[in-house]
């Protein structure tokens, strides 16, 4: 068991909504790849979660060499 402290609910949803806004400094096709991803889900844009959001953010960025994209992998 980790010692580590478990970041917030209220930290969480800050780094994901952080993430999002990062998402509009990305070129066109990195943007459309993660729109795509979410589209993929077959999910309606209102049902998707933050975990759906935060999965496609991850995929899209490390697939696009993006900084930032496992910071929260395994903490939602």
């Amino acid at each position: 068991m980790s010692n580590a402290p478990q970041a917030t609910p209220g930290r969480q949803i800050a780094t994901v909504f952080g993430f999002i806004a990062d998402t509009l400094e990305w070129s066109h096709d990195d943007y459309q790849a993660l729109i795509a991803r979410l589209v993929s889900t077959g999910k309606s844009a209102l049902s998707l979660t933050l975990g759906d959001v935060l999965d496609a953010y991850t995929a899209t960025a490390t697939t696009a060499g993006h900084d930032r994209a496992a910071a929260l992998r395994g903490g939602h």
